[in-house]
């Protein structure tokens, strides 16, 4: 065989071979959050930044692009009533993904108080067991009046 050919060859081959190896890789970038996280959330007043509440939470990414979500309130609000949370994830690029949310709130005698929507930004470690991200929330009333948007910044960690 003639050398030229031969090392044209293998070049074609190795870059082949690199292309079916990395481009699984890259594509599975879009899977890595799903799973069940623990997330700490830091409630922010939007304008100073300075931090009014702490929410727990637990946030399920499925792998068909939706989310199951549920939170405690604490620090220094009363536990709340509230839904579970519904919503859509998606990928940006790279570790980034966003997602949407919303959840019922619901007054001491359990009748509507209105909904919570709300946006979120978040950024996968390379591990793939943590996350950082930020978030808004738009409150409505009842009758679907925003009452007012909160902030907030998020840390997480892999459940399962």
């Amino acid at each position: 065989m003639n050398p030229k050919l031969m090392k044209t060859t293998v070049r074609g081959a190795l870059a082949a071979l690199l292309a079916l190896t990395f481009t699984p890789l890259l594509a599975s970038e879009a899977g890595k959050i799903e799973g069940a996280w623990n997330v700490d959330v830091t409630v922010r007043n939007c304008t100073t930044g300075q931090p009014v509440a702490t929410v727990y939470r637990m946030i399920t990414f499925a792998k068909d692009g939706g989310i199951q979500e549920f939170a405690a309130f604490f620090n220094p609000l009363n536990p709340a009533l509230r839904g579970p949370g519904q919503g859509v994830w998606t990928h940006s690029t790279n570790r980034n993904y966003s997602y949407d949310v919303q959840f019922f709130r619901l007054n001491a005698d359990f009748t509507l108080a209105g909904w919570n929507r709300e946006h979120g930004e978040v950024v996968l470690d390379v591990s793939g067991t943590t996350f950082t991200g930020i978030h808004t929330a738009q409150i409505f009333d009842v009758n679907g009046n925003l009452l007012f948007t909160a902030c907030a910044t998020d840390t997480a960690t892999r459940l399962f």
